[in-house]
């Protein structure tokens, strides 16, 4: 009994998988890239959807120093 009762089970979870249908997947919208602004120079660009024009910078600066310890 143990054996049909698996049996039937199993089919009917296949049948329960089997019939499972994947729904369409949804369309992107397009992608607004980044436009190049040369209004201000070099190195600017627009803000996707507005007219403003920007750049991004910035500097780094690091010092290191190191002496001997002196023993008196």
């Amino acid at each position: 009994m143990k054996v049909k009762s698996f049996v039937l089970g199993s089919a009917a979870a296949i049948l329960a998988v089997t019939g499972a249908q994947a729904a369409d997947l949804p369309i992107a919208e397009p992608v607004e890239y980044v436009r190049i602004c040369d209004t201000y120079g070099t190195g600017f660009f627009y803000i996707p959807g507005t007219e403003t024009c920007l750049r991004i910078g910035g500097r780094v600066r690091a010092e290191l120093r190191y002496s001997e310890p002196e023993f008196v």
